[in-house]
């Protein structure tokens, strides 16, 4: 730790600059340390690729890929992704990170994941950060036998106004989704509990201590009796598998994201354009809009 404080101090006086607030017990950066460590990722990343890029032209993809993934990932089997691409690929190791939507979007944009799957819309990803819809999620309100809302066939999302309600964590991309379309209805539901652990949210439903605005493959899942109805207007946010504009990938980065979409957009390409693509083997279904016919014949189906 020693040598490490020496090396930071050689730096800060080459720079002109302190990269690290020092105020005992605890150590922070500096605005001008983020932007050096952020530097520095990419230059390691690239560094990383070129090995990487070397040893793959002997015909054998290898090298890591770090990707992050928002838990739930709507119908998304995450270790089903993984499972399959190690399969396919035995020589890629793969690193998995959780968080919410915005904390993985930021971990694109200074390079410490390669690809993050997160719930959000196009137009919502920051400058820097391209993406392309791979996934649609159906979020429905929840809760445990014997609430009024039980007898509905769909609720007004306007009455959960004052309601008790059990949420994901703020900043989580499914949070924002629901808090977008009750904002827009005029409802300011109680959030009494919040928690991102799909285990946690179904059993304080299934407990009766509130209600909840969850997906629904996880609503079925629960082992809990827990009833679902839809809300109107429906709740369907966008499932997007994000990277940063102008990063040259590994070719292990390349390949995981083969493996989830049948055509990789070029690094720096514009978003996803709406356009609707088949599933390639093993990856998962492509839909940049579902239209409304196909969301009546779901609900059909999970009748």
């Amino acid at each position: 730790q020693s040598a490490v404080s020496h090396h930071v101090a050689a730096l800060e006086r080459e720079l002109g600059v302190d990269l690290l607030h020092r105020a005992r017990p605890t150590v922070s950066p500096t605005p001008a340390g983020e932007l050096f460590a952020a530097r520095a990722r990419r230059i390691l990343a690239e560094v990383v690729s070129a090995r990487d890029e070397a040893a793959s032209l002997r015909g054998h993809t290898v090298g890591q890929v770090t990707f992050g993934a928002t838990v739930p990932a709507a119908t998304l089997d995450v270790p089903g992704v993984i499972a399959r691409f190690r399969s396919e690929y035995p020589g890629v190791r793969v690193r998995l990170r959780e968080g919410t939507g915005t904390e993985l979007v930021d971990m694109v944009r200074d390079d410490t994941i390669d690809l993050a799957i997160v719930s959000t819309e196009p137009a919502q990803l920051p400058n820097g950060v391209d993406g392309v819809v791979i996934d649609t999620d159906d979020l429905r309100l929840t809760g445990a036998p014997g609430h009024p809302f039980e007898a509905y066939t769909s609720v007004p999302a306007r009455e959960l106004d004052g309601v008790d309600l059990i949420s994901f964590r703020d900043g989580a991309g499914l949070r924002t989704a629901a808090d977008q379309v009750l904002a827009e209805a005029g409802a300011t539901p109680n959030v009494i509990i919040e928690s991102n652990e799909m285990p946690v949210l179904t059993g304080l439903v299934g407990h009766g201590l509130g209600l909840a605005i969850l997906p629904i493959a996880f609503i079925e899942q629960s082992r809990h009796p827990l009833w679902s109805r839809p809300l109107d207007p429906p709740i369907r946010p966008s499932l997007m598998l994000t990277w940063r504009q102008r990063r040259r990938r590994s070719p292990a980065a390349e390949a995981f994201l083969r493996h989830l979409t049948p055509r990789p957009p070029e690094p720096g390409s514009a978003h996803a354009s709406g356009t609707a693509r088949a599933a390639p083997p093993g990856g998962v279904r492509q839909h940049e809009h579902v239209q409304a016919g196909d969301h009546e014949q779901r609900e059909r189906e999970q009748r």
